[in-house]
């Protein structure tokens, strides 16, 4: 009998703590959005669907080597020159939205979008082919390489004087009157 109405205090109070949660908030504005007319603000850094932008992408293979589950396919025709990428896949079944593909692509060309609502009824839809017809891959333009100017060369020094000592710094310039060529003749010995 004790075990009786302990269950039923046990009920009451927790009917009585939900109800006054409910009370709490009856009061209070609605926080539910009327979805698809209105989203969420994401942060910067949201990571949603992978996007490629198939005109910078060089077909370097690194964003589909550095996916730990192998959801990327890169297919490419020819050798060399002539290489040209015929397929640009990415299986959204299996990508786990970690952004490792993003991180090591040398030209930026595959990033991490905002879109995160890709309902579809079949999961083949969710294989995303970004290439139509064969494309030759993006080659980045090389950079100037920038000559260091041409170092001074030194002054020849007499052949019957010794060598200079090497100096850390330039004179400064004085503002003494020069000397005549005489004087320095008679001085040096």
């Amino acid at each position: 009998m004790v075990k009786i109405l302990k269950d039923i205090r046990e009920s009451i109070t927790s009917i009585a703590t939900g109800m006054g949660i409910t009370f709490r908030h009856l009061g209070k504005k609605p926080v539910a959005q009327q979805w698809p007319d209105e989203r969420w603000v994401l942060p910067d850094r949201f990571r949603g669907f992978v996007h490629n932008d198939v005109p910078r992408c060089t077909a370097c293979l690194a964003c589909a080597k550095d996916c730990p589950v192998d959801c990327i396919y890169i297919e490419t025709i020819g050798k060399g020159k002539e290489r040209q990428m015929s397929r640009f896949a990415i299986d959204y079944n299996k990508c786990i939205w970690c952004s490792l593909c993003t991180e090591h692509c040398p030209t930026d060309c595959i990033t991490m979008s905002h879109d995160y609502d890709h309902s579809v009824y079949k999961r083949e839809r969710l294989v995303y082919e970004f290439v139509d017809e064969p494309v030759v891959p993006f080659k980045p333009p090389r950079p100037e390489k920038k000559t260091p100017p041409p170092a001074p060369t030194p002054a020849p020094a007499d052949a019957g004087a010794a060598p200079a000592a090497p100096t850390a710094a330039p004179p400064a310039p004085t503002a003494a009157p020069e000397e005549s060529g005489a004087d320095q003749e008679g001085t040096s010995s």
